[in-house]
């Protein structure tokens, strides 16, 4: 009974340690990943688990105003690329917009444009975030507008930000509304833990109750049934109101 008690009490923790850890973790992954294979694998995952979500839309936003303003100062693209790329490596060494920036002012010094080096970014990133993809793809769109109609190539990026700006403030608003449901749904997949846990303490021994019959197992199974069909219900519905977002 005790190591059932210990068990239980410490799956309790693990999960509540789980939803309060704090989102920003280390920049730079642990020596086990350093080695050169896995070190893309780390960093993605480092970069996932502590953006939330709307995060990258801010970053993207905060970038293409800043290659505006560059523009609008006078600099061409190959340089204003060049010097996001050196702003953006003093923030965040690891940050994917670092490795965007690479890119881009390389196809700008070889030639090849704006446009080609974000397809090329793309092509050789394909496990890359989605959203980061879908707005660097947005950003080729309006680059190619540039060059077929002349309009000022910072003005457009200027309305991009502000677009991006707009569906950051949305993303973070879904994020809010949907922390209560997604408490609610941690609670509600503990609570049996925690009626096994004080039934024990309780004396009233559930696991032998509920192991010792046919019947105790076919309800533990219909229990366990309904609560994985019920987390799943839940994480769908909510994964499509924040994607939504």
């Amino acid at each position: 009974m005790n190591l059932l008690l210990i068990i239980t009490a410490a799956g309790c923790a693990a999960a509540a340690a789980l939803v309060a850890a704090p989102s920003r973790t280390r920049t730079r992954p642990v020596s086990f990943w350093a080695a050169p294979g896995l070190r893309n694998l780390s960093q993605q995952l480092t970069h996932r688990v502590r953006r939330k979500p709307g995060q990258m839309r801010k970053d993207v936003a905060e970038l293409l105003r800043q290659f505006s303003a560059l523009l609008v100062s006078g600099r061409g693209e190959g340089q204003a690329w060049a010097d996001l790329r050196r702003t953006w490596r003093s923030r965040d060494p690891d940050h994917p917009l670092v490795h965007v920036s690479t890119h881009i002012a390389a196809s700008e010094a070889s030639g090849s444009g704006t446009a080609e080096g974000i397809r090329r970014y793309v092509a050789m990133n394909s496990e890359a975030d989605p959203e980061l993809t879908r707005l660097l793809n947005r950003l080729v769109a309006v680059t190619a507008l540039s060059e077929q109609t002349g309009a000022p190539l910072s003005s457009l990026v200027e309305q991009l930000a502000d677009s991006v700006d707009e569906s950051a403030e949305l993303a973070a608003a879904v994020n809010t509304a949907t922390a209560g449901p997604k408490l609610t749904q941690m609670i509600l997949s503990l609570l049996p833990l925690g009626g096994l846990a004080l039934g024990q303490l309780m004396g009233a021994e559930p696991l032998t109750t509920i192991l010792g019959s046919s019947i105790g197992i076919a309800c533990l199974s219909a229990g366990l049934a309904f609560l994985v069909t019920g987390r799943l219900w839940s994480r769908r519905m909510i994964s499509g109101v924040t994607q939504r977002g």
